[in-house]
């Protein structure tokens, strides 16, 4: 209910079925080694469109790519540059944002192919220091960082080609200060008919169990994460194998944690099944801590992820008041004012993802106990006094249940939000009433189980990453 969280290309992506696939990619097994595979430059035509208007650019794409690999073993392509030459064009936009310099985030889309199977991966957050533009006819800026891995299930020859390219600038004024907008974002499609090959190479070995798609691996922490962060994962790796087996395979691997802030809204329908009626939920804001701890298992190629979230409402721990009507007995209209109030606990949000399976699907389970308060009762147009603290005996306890895959992107994750369902078990009532108790009556009316429940989550806008499409979050619209 709460970590591709969607990224845009200023930071790393998806830090979550993007941070959270990323971080657990580091415990996995590593990848057949390129340290001496030469170094290779591509050369690339991208026609190019930005806020206020269209040019030419071009790139060069330069590392050290696979040169051969296995069956079910990951290649990676290492020291991998993507320099792009801005033309007169793009400086001229940005200095017209009163910018004297330019730093990018640029991400490339790399098709990962094999006979008549292919799948994209992204290779973003790379980086490129910020330049001086004044006076400029041309900039080159060179982007660096870390790459997703290949495994590709079958035998024969495998491709990496270069796809889209998406440049996030970030002016900057002369005196350090961003520009405004701080954001210019350039999209970027080859040139048609150009050959955008990086690698060609040959995968040696027996057919795979698993399925045959060639399926990109998860990059490598490098340049993803703080050095503070990033050490903490070495240091559990580097405990994992301090004894034994050079390779050993501990299942599962140590929990670490990586608490990433983060926000969303989401909004829905809940039944009272008696009263054969729905009250609106929401939009409800959310503040979540992405991975507050996460545990990769390399036996079983899964890994699990906790977050926790809470609900804000004029800084109570609360859904927004509900105005519910219902027909009380099937004939009677009654309206109330009904308030959701977080207790205990943070919600817990788990997600299970599968990386043996190409599809990296995702089943997500979120708990939560609620107080369920009822106010403003009019009964057949006549005010039904239930006092100040109308309230059920315990509270709620909620559980939501989700699924949904990274590759293609498809129902619910939790980076990229969609629909929950699962059903509520209301408690009988007490405490309502002030001339005289109502609360057997509102049990009667109200409390059972096979309440439905069906909530939908926007994607998450991460704190790390404010100026991500994502922030500010967005309010859902509720599926029924």
């Amino acid at each position: 209910m709460a970590s591709n969280v969607r990224w845009t290309t200023r930071q790393p992506a998806r830090i979550a079925a993007g941070g959270l696939l990323v971080v657990a990619a580091t415990f996995l097994p590593g990848a057949d080694s390129v340290a001496d595979a030469p170094r290779a430059e591509i050369s690339l035509d991208y026609n190019c469109r930005s806020p206020q208007g269209s040019y030419a650019i071009s790139a060069v794409v330069a590392g050290r790519f696979p040169a051969g690999g296995a069956v079910g073993r990951p290649v990676e392509s290492r020291d991998v540059t993507v320099r792009v030459d801005l033309p007169k064009a793009a400086l001229d936009e940005l200095a017209g944002l009163d910018a004297t310099a330019v730093s990018a985030v640029v991400q490339l889309k790399v098709l990962h192919a094999m006979s008549k199977k292919s799948v994209i991966a992204d290779w973003s957050g790379l980086q490129a220091p910020a330049q001086d533009i004044a006076g400029q006819d041309s900039l080159g800026l060179e982007a660096a960082g870390a790459v997703p891995n290949a495994t590709f299930g079958s035998p024969g020859t495998a491709t990496l080609s270069a796809s889209d390219l998406t440049l996030a600038l970030s002016p900057l004024k002369e005196d350090g200060s961003a520009a405004v907008p701080d954001a210019v974002e350039v999209a970027c499609r080859p040139v048609d008919g150009a050959d955008t090959t990086l690698a060609s190479f040959t995968v040696d070995g027996p057919v795979s169990e698993k399925p045959v798609e060639p399926t990109p691996d998860l990059p490598d922490l490098a340049g993803k994460l703080p050095p503070s962060q990033r050490e903490k994962l070495n240091d559990a790796r580097r405990a994992a194998r301090a004894e034994g087996d050079p390779d050993p395979e501990p299942c599962p691997f140590p929990p670490i944690s990586i608490p990433t802030p983060a926000e969303t809204y989401v909004a829905g329908f809940t039944n009272v099944k008696k009263l054969k009626s729905a009250a609106l939920l929401g939009p409800a804001h959310l503040n979540v801590i992405l991975m507050k701890t996460y545990t990769a298992d390399p036996c079983t190629d899964t890994f699990t992820v906790l977050s926790e979230a809470e609900f804000d409402y004029q800084g109570r721990r609360q859904m927004p008041p509900a105005q519910g009507t219902f027909l009380t007995y099937g004939f009677m209209p009654t309206t109330a004012t009904m308030v959701m109030t977080q207790v205990g606990p943070p919600a817990l949000i788990k997600s299970v993802s599968h990386n043996a399976d190409p599809r990296i699907p995702e089943d997500t389970t979120v708990t939560a106990e609620f107080q369920l308060t009822i106010s403003n009762v009019r009964v057949n147009g006549e005010p039904l006094d239930v006092g100040s603290n109308c309230r059920t005996v315990k509270p709620i306890k909620q559980t939501l249940y989700a699924f949904g895959t990274g590759n293609p992107p498809s129902g619910y994750t939790v980076n990229r939000g969609g629909t929950m369902s699962g059903e509520t078990d209301i408690p009988a009532f007490t405490g309502c009433g002030v001339d005289e108790d109502v609360s057997p009556l509102l049990t009667a009316s109200i409390s059972g189980t096979g309440n439905y429940i069906k909530m939908t989550q926007s994607p998450l806008c991460v704190g790390s990453n404010p100026d991500s499409p994502d922030c500010p979050p967005k309010k859902p619209v509720p599926e029924r």
